[in-house]
């Protein structure tokens, strides 16, 4: 008990000593080490996702057989769990909910350590937080910024400006940063198709495009020079396009392709990669208070909180929510 409560003085020291320190000093080892006790546990809980190889996410395992929550949006290909012990398992979606971008994953293990969620109200503002990874010492460290909210869902677009013709919607402008910038669109370039749907006129591509997320990619057919080709294009968020917004990974870091529309979701200012979401984040005792969801801009991270997270875990197990990634 001694020893719990000096190393628990020891984090409230060491709080207080760096709470107004810039973001890069909390990301040093020995600023860490002063959270190694909090994330012991959940550290174990914690496994890396990978898709056809690549780091992806995190993912919480929350049943001893084998269950593993993740962020849904970043899974493609054949998915593989890293857990603490150093195995490598593949894994099955069990279901996903779209609007909370989770994912419930299925490996073939049994005696798991679970998560132990928190039972109180989530962390208020300025309460720290640590992210674990699969090493003794957090991923990340941070502070509550903004209490659980709405986060808005934005609006997705091509980033182009389109006209009507006669042979269907012609791009008069690519807007730089952009998705379609990116993908190689042109001036004059013809869009007959998205996803293998026929693209007739201009209002017919916003429709098209309407129904889906920032993030979501979307497979043009075009017409350039009356030579068929296709174009893959990355929607990405239209207020961001159009205020020149996009610059801010240059000089922030990668931030998460899915990083709006969530029914709540609390605010921090932890740095993390996106592939460092998905996973738990936990408060001073150890304690899941949420599950990281996105990365969201240089200076904000959300995290699902517990008490939104559990009942659509129980949706997921029950096989209410299977989707087409499920059904793949």
């Amino acid at each position: 008990m001694k020893l719990r409560l000096v190393g628990w003085v020891g984090i409230v020291v060491f709080a207080i000593a760096v709470q107004a320190a810039d973001v890069t000093e909390r990301g040093a080892y020995a600023v860490k080490r002063a959270f190694r006790e909090a994330v012991d546990g959940p550290a174990q809980s914690t496994v890396r996702i990978l898709c056809d190889g690549r780091r992806v996410a995190l993912g919480t395992i929350v049943a001893a057989d084998g269950l593993i929550l993740t962020k849904a949006s970043e899974l493609s290909g054949i998915i593989a769990c890293h857990l603490f012990d150093g195995r490598r398992l593949e894994a099955k979606i069990v279901g996903v909910s779209e609007d909370d971008d989770l994912a419930l994953l299925k490996i073939n293990a049994d005696g798991l350590p679970v998560i132990r969620w928190s039972e109180t109200a989530p962390p208020s503002v300025g309460s720290w937080l640590a992210t674990p990874g699969l090493e003794n010492v957090p991923l990340s460290i941070g502070v509550v910024s903004v209490a659980p909210r709405v986060v808005p869902r934005r609006m997705p677009a091509l980033g182009v400006i389109i006209e009507e013709s006669d042979k269907g919607p012609v791009v008069r402008e690519v807007l730089p940063r952009s998705g379609a910038a990116q993908a190689g669109l042109q001036p004059s370039d013809v869009i007959t198709q998205l996803d293998g749907n026929k693209i007739a006129t201009r209002q017919s591509l916003v429709q098209a495009i309407r129904g889906r997320r920032p993030g979501d990619r979307v497979r043009l057919s075009l017409l350039r020079g009356g030579q068929a080709m296709t174009a893959e294009v990355e929607l990405l968020d239209m207020a961001e396009i159009a205020n020149g917004e996009t610059f801010q990974e240059d000089i922030g870091g990668r931030l998460s392709k899915r990083r709006t529309g969530f029914p709540l979701a609390l605010q921090h200012d932890t740095v993390l990669q996106p592939n460092q979401c998905g996973g738990p984040i936990v408060d001073l005792e150890g304690q899941v208070v949420g599950i990281n969801i996105a990365r969201a801009s240089r200076v904000a991270s959300y995290a699902l909180p517990a008490a939104a997270v559990k009942p659509v875990l129980e949706r997921l197990k029950s096989g209410e929510m299977v989707s087409a990634k499920a059904a793949n």
